[in-house]
């Protein structure tokens, strides 16, 4: 397992509180952590194994020789964390974290610790269906202790997707010259994408392909609007249980066979109907760039076929195209749905779909980036859901 620390951790270094200033009315000195937001947040993925957050301490005013504090963890607070911040967390086990070095010191003179670090450990192992806190306070110094004394460090699972393209009314392309070479030629295919359908108000609606080559739509003619159907020169294929639930999402995945011309569908991971056997049984070729719509040469789209009457509508992440058949076991591996690594095995286009702004779509896999015909709403989610 890769190492991975996946760390938007709010350590803000500041100045001591105001009430500070009151204490010190009564007392000679006094030691407080150096922080105005307590909480640190450490979100973790399925490839994170450690992560590291830091402690700080302060006195009042300074002294004319070295000051030692100790920090260390404090089951006690676990309560008080939960009743602050209305959640229901579990003390991090001790076999997660360790405080290598929990004594600092502040130099004569001065007023503040070095930073020392917690470093949480063995992270992938956690439950993470279960949120955890890890409360670390001031246990030990020569002078009265504040009872802003204690630092919080939650762990929680991340969002593995958290923005999304809603592409409505809109569709990407290769720009002109911009081909996708690796897409060319492939005798084998798997399609893949997270999409969530707002509604199907057209006959056709398109994921992504070629109009009049190998394109894989929803809708047609004779069949449901929320049907998928994989179009191609003298063979198209569908089944009644290919069809989409709208306001939910679905990931899909589609795999086809030059040699035989099978072509099966799954979503979530679960075969669904029938394998159907194309009649077309030739190499998909989704290199090209686009040409002049409605004339040619046509070239590959996502959400875009024949013309602008059919987008697809609704949400998307996570097109991927592989030039292998991936297995039933590849497909139900944890986390597969929301992320796979870029550089595995036949994966030729990547386009999560993340970007967050603007119009361009990368490609993580092979630079094979897209470019909207306008900016897509970018959606934020929190996916998979909880």
């Amino acid at each position: 397992m890769k190492l991975l620390s996946y760390l938007p951790v709010i350590l803000l270094a500041g100045a001591a509180f105001v009430s500070c200033q009151e204490d010190t009315e009564n007392f000679d000195n006094m030691v407080f952590t150096t922080t105005q937001n307590p909480l640190n947040t450490i979100y973790v993925k399925s490839t994170t194994t450690n992560a590291t957050g830091y402690v700080q301490a302060s006195i009042a005013k300074n002294e004319g020789s070295d000051v030692s504090v100790s920090f260390g963890a404090n089951p006690a607070k676990v309560a008080d964390f939960n009743s602050i911040y209305s959640l229901d967390a579990e003390m991090l086990p001790e076999e997660y974290f360790v405080i290598p070095e929990p004594t600092a010191v502040i130099p004569a003179g001065g007023t503040t610790t070095d930073r020392v670090a917690v470093d949480l450990i063995n992270l992938d192992r956690l439950d993470m269906s279960k949120i955890y806190v890890l409360p670390v306070s001031i246990v030990s110094a020569p002078f009265g202790i504040l009872s802003n004394n204690t630092y919080y460090f939650l762990v929680r699972e991340a969002s593995m997707i958290s923005v999304v393209a809603n592409m409505t009314d809109n569709y990407a392309q290769y720009l002109e010259g911009n081909q996708a070479t690796s897409l060319e030629g492939m005798t084998q295919i798997t399609v893949e994408g997270l999409l969530n359908p707002d509604n199907f108000p057209n006959m056709l609606s398109t994921i992504m392909g070629i109009e009049g080559d190998v394109l894989v739509r929803i809708g047609d003619a004779g069949i449901p609007a929320n049907q998928l159907q994989f179009a191609a020169p003298s063979g198209n294929v569908t089944d009644p249980a290919w069809q989409f639930e709208t306001g939910k999402w679905t990931f899909l995945t589609l795999t086809y066979d030059s040699s035989t011309g099978e072509v099966n569908v799954y979503f979530n991971g679960i075969k669904k109907g029938d394998t159907h056997v194309s009649g077309y049984k030739g190499p998909v070729n989704w290199n090209t760039a686009s040409g002049d719509i409605k004339d040619g040469p046509r070239g590959f789209y996502v959400g875009y076929s024949y013309d602008a009457n059919r987008p697809f509508q609704g949400c998307m992440s996570e097109l991927r195209v592989w030039n292998r058949i991936l297995t039933q076991d590849e497909l139900m591996a944890p986390y597969h749905f929301y992320s796979v690594e870029p550089d595995s095995q036949g994966l030729v286009a990547y386009w999560k779909m993340d970007d967050g702004a603007g119009k361009t779509i990368k490609d993580y896999a092979n630079g094979y980036d897209l470019t909207c015909n306008k900016a897509p709403e970018w959606v934020p989610v929190s996916l998979p859901e909880k």
